[in-house]
């Protein structure tokens, strides 16, 4: 099922390309923009354990009259104690025409679970676009949603609200559909756990010590960016 999904974004992505009409004349009078993309399944950053971004796509360099492509996909991946899944996979794609540019990307991770079962999905799916055309641009994370997504064992929609916040009693906070959206384009990260500590709050017969939260880690599931410039 889920080779079949990603199958179905990669030929979306790639009919970007005529969309935008890359041609030789197009190129010849296409606007001085660039397109941009990255996609990745799982990101791990903890005091015991790290994970680089992966498995990682990132859009070749795009510019006027010309596309790209970059995939990347892997079977399995485990951290110790923080993130486990199956089958994960990232494509990105942009091209760039005459006045007009786009850039497109997702990624998607299977049989999810962080912090040993505290967050579980059956699928994770990050989706992001940005189009631009003369001086306007437009990005969506229109597709990003969950399958059987579980937070402290409670069931949670998965057409979730962009930028959910759920606290995690003694391990920090989580975001979902994480979207960040900015002048050139959308970042979204579906699973986004912040993992943090807090010292202070005792008291000695001379004073008081203030609580201190301080991020020690974080955890990201789902990522997707895209932007033209």
């Amino acid at each position: 099922m889920l080779s079949q999904c990603t199958q179905q974004w990669t030929t979306r992505l790639a009919a970007a390309f005529a969309v935008l009409g890359l041609s030789a004349a197009a190129a010849a009078s296409a606007a001085a923009q660039t397109a941009a993309g990255e996609a990745y399944g799982a990101y791990v950053q903890t005091p015991e354990a790290s994970q680089a971004k992966s498995p990682l796509a990132v859009l070749p360099s795009v510019g006027p009259g010309s596309g790209d492509m970059a995939e990347a996909s892997g079977e399995a991946l485990s951290v110790l104690g923080a993130f486990s899944s199956d089958l994960l996979t990232s494509v990105t794609s942009g091209a760039v025409g005459a006045g007009t540019a786009g850039a497109q990307s997702v990624a998607t991770v299977a049989e999810v679970s962080i912090l040993s079962g505290l967050i579980t999905a059956s699928r994770v799916f990050a989706v992001t676009s940005t189009s631009r055309s003369g001086s306007t641009t437009i990005s969506n994370a229109y597709g990003s949603t969950f399958e059987n997504l579980r937070v402290s064992g409670v069931s949670i929609a998965d057409n979730v609200a962009p930028n959910t916040r759920i606290s995690l009693p003694g391990v920090g906070y989580v975001v979902l559909n994480e979207q960040v959206q900015h002048a050139t384009g959308i970042t979204v990260n579906m699973i986004h756990v912040v993992l943090q500590t807090v010292t202070g709050g005792e008291c000695t017969s001379l004073e008081c010590l203030p609580e201190v939260t301080a991020t020690v880690g974080e955890i990201i599931v789902g990522s997707a960016s895209s932007s033209v410039r």
